[in-house]
C-alpha cells in the first residue's frame, strides 16, 4: 500500500508525528541513534541519526519518557525533543564535508512519511514505501 505525502507536508508538520512515548533507544553501529517511539493512537515513529551528535549520551536515559514537542533551530539545524521529565533529547549536525553527506538526521513518521535533515539546512520529505522501493 503506497502512503500518500501531503502537499502541504513541511518540516513541522511532519514533526507534529514525533509525540509519544520513547519505547526503544540505542546505539548502532557506527555511533548512530535509533529511537523509536509510540504516538498517542499505538503507532510507532522511529528517529535515526546518521551523521550528528546526541545528548543525552547514554540512550537508555530516553526510555519511558514522553516526547512533547520538537523543533528545528533553523540557524544550526539542530533538532530539540523536549521530553515530559523536563529534560531535552538535542541532536547537533556534524560539520558539513561534502554536498553527498548523508542527512543528519531522519524521522519516519506512523503514515509513512519521512522527513530528512541535511546535510545543510536542507530537508526532504518523501514517502516510506517509495525510498523502499527505490532500492531494489
Amino acid at each position: 500500500m503506497a502512503t500518500v505525502v501531503a502537499l502541504d507536508a513541511s518540516p513541522t508538520t511532519v514533526l507534529r508525528s514525533l509525540r509519544g512515548e520513547v519505547i526503544d533507544a540505542r546505539v548502532a553501529y557506527p555511533d548512530v541513534l535509533h529511537v523509536e517511539g509510540r504516538d498517542a493512537h499505538g503507532e510507532l515513529w522511529r528517529l535515526a541519526t546518521q551523521d550528528a551528535e546526541w545528548s543525552p549520551s547514554d540512550p537508555a536515559r530516553l526510555v519511558g519518557r514522553s516526547i512533547n514537542d520538537a523543533e528545528i533551530d533553523e540557524k544550526s539545524g539542530e533538532l530539540h525533543c523536549r521530553l515530559s521529565d523536563g529534560s531535552v533529547l538535542d541532536i547537533k549536525p556534524a560539520a558539513a564535508e561534502a554536498d553527498d553527506d548523508p542527512p543528519y538526521w531522519e524521522l519516519i513518521s506512523p503514515a509513512g512519511v519521512v522527513l530528512e535533515f541535511g546535510p545543510g539546512v536542507r530537508w526532504q520529505i518523501s514517502s516510506a514505501d517509495a525510498r523502499a522501493s527505490s532500492r531494489r
